[in-house]
């Protein structure tokens, strides 16, 4: 793993290039100033966010690292999720655990239903993927198409590292999807009034129904 401090981190951001608003947000206004054709950088409320040259660091140094395996910036949430799922499962409660996160969400798209209503049943699938935090912090990338969002499964690859290198794993990766995956998204989208299909795999599918 490369050593970083927070003294070298914005020289070895510079050095290793396609990181220039990555310098930017750590040493913003010495920066941003000696470069004209960041002024619309300077004026985005986000870069003036306390920790963010934090945030940013921490996420060099998750993908820095490569042992026992290349790490990714949603190890923690698929971890945890995967973490219960098995817990729940053993329990045989698998099924129950996957409605409990949908009720703990329903406060939010029960309030945003409406809006749905009014401007389509594609604003259900934004607002379940690229708009909330819980699925763009998961996802690594999330390909928006009108009535459909499609995206890398984030468990697969996670699970078999769980089950390499942990103890105490016994799913599948279909336990994953049909347990977890499937009734989750669908819960949410009933929460907005909307019908959705879904296809797991690599890549997985959500379209409207």
């Amino acid at each position: 793993m490369t050593e970083l401090t927070r003294r070298n981190f914005g020289k070895q951001a510079f050095k290793w290039g396609g990181a220039l608003s990555m310098l930017t947000a750590l040493n913003f206004p010495s920066i941003a100033q000696a470069f004209d054709y960041l002024e619309p950088i300077k004026k985005n409320p986000m870069l003036k966010k306390d920790g963010l040259g934090h945030a940013l660091k921490s996420l060099f140094m998750t993908y820095d690292s490569t042992s026992p395996y290349p790490h990714k910036f949603n190890e923690t949430i698929t971890k945890a999720h995967l973490r219960g799922l098995q817990f729940f499962t053993e329990k045989g409660l698998g099924k129950e655990y996957a409605e409990h996160y949908v009720i703990t969400m329903r406060p939010i798209f029960s309030m945003i239903g409406n809006i749905v209503q009014k401007k389509g049943p594609d604003k259900g699938l934004y607002v379940m993927f690229e708009r909330t935090t819980c699925s763009y912090q998961l996802f690594e990338r999330i390909n928006i198409k009108e009535g459909e969002r499609s995206f890398p499964c984030p468990y697969k690859g996670s699970l078999e590292n769980c089950k390499k290198y942990l103890g105490g794993f016994t799913l599948e990766w279909k336990d994953v999807c049909n347990t977890w995956c499937i009734p989750t998204w669908k819960g949410f989208a009933k929460d907005l009034g909307i019908k959705i299909a879904v296809q797991t795999g690599e890549e997985c599918s959500v379209k409207l129904a």
